[in-house]
């Protein structure tokens, strides 16, 4: 997939370089959930612990829609567009009009909400799992 170089409403709201930094978040979250898991799986730690993963499941999930779809949920409830690294006017901007920042908002919504059931189904995933394993 070619990045996109435009504003499109509720479609596209930002340029590679923001994708490659909504896609590390999205990796490092994703790790550190690893890592908080296997922390609590090989320690005496309660189990109910791992309902802890949500928080960094769903950022991962969610940052890497962002990334994904070329669209930051921060900038379209901010009613922005960020292209620095695709444009020669800086690339960065106010959204008009009016109508253009609700179907951001509204598919920023649709990320976010996107991000925390997919959170929640992997959390409850890996803690019925363990559950189930006897850990």
């Amino acid at each position: 997939m070619t990045a996109p170089s435009a504003y499109r409403p509720g479609v596209c709201n930002i340029g590679p370089a923001a994708r490659r930094e909504r896609g590390l978040v999205a990796l490092v979250s994703f790790a550190g959930a690893i890592g908080y898991a296997a922390f609590v799986l090989v320690s005496n730690l309660p189990t109910l612990l791992l309902l802890g993963l949500f928080v960094p499941f769903s950022v991962a999930i969610e940052w890497g829609l962002q990334a994904r779809r070329s669209f930051c949920v921060t900038l379209a409830l901010q009613g922005r567009y960020d292209f620095r690294d695709t444009a020669t006017d800086g690339g960065t901007g106010m959204v008009e009009p009016s109508t253009a920042r609700e179907q951001d908002r509204t598919y920023a919504l649709h990320l976010t909400l996107l991000g925390l059931a997919a959170g929640a189904a992997l959390t409850a995933l890996v803690y019925a799992a363990a559950v189930l394993a006897g850990v």
